[in-house]
C-alpha cells in the first residue's frame, strides 16, 4: 500500500497527545493527591477524585479524540477536534482549581 500525504494527514491529531501527555505527568508531580474538580457557587470544593481518576480520564478521552479526528469517516473529524478541545479545556480547569 503507498503512502500517501493525505495518509500521513490523517495522524496528526494523535501529536496532540504529546503535550497532553507532558501536562499529565507535570499534573502527576504537582498536584495534590486528591483533586477538586467542582466548585460551588459559595466557591467551596464540591466534587472531587483521586489523582490518578482526576489525570488519566482527560489522557483517555484525548486518545479516544485523537482517534476519532484521525477517522477515514469525514462526519467523525470535527467531533474528535471538539473532544480533544474540551479536554484541554478540563485540565486548565483542574490545573487552576488545585494549584
Amino acid at each position: 500500500m503507498e503512502v500517501t500525504y493525505m495518509n500521513k494527514k490523517r495522524f496528526w491529531p494523535f501529536l496532540f497527545l504529546i503535550p497532553l501527555s507532558i501536562a499529565v505527568i507535570v499534573g502527576w508531580l504537582l498536584l495534590p493527591d486528591t483533586l477538586v474538580m467542582q466548585v460551588s457557587m459559595s466557591g467551596q470544593p464540591s466534587k472531587s477524585m483521586p489523582k490518578v481518576l482526576g489525570l488519566l480520564i482527560p489522557m483517555a478521552a484525548g486518545m479516544i479524540g485523537a482517534a476519532y479526528a484521525s477517522s477515514e469517516k469525514e462526519e467523525r473529524r470535527p467531533r474528535g477536534f471538539i473532544v480533544l478541545a474540551l479536554v484541554v479545556v478540563v485540565l486548565v480547569i483542574t490545573f487552576a482549581f488545585n494549584l
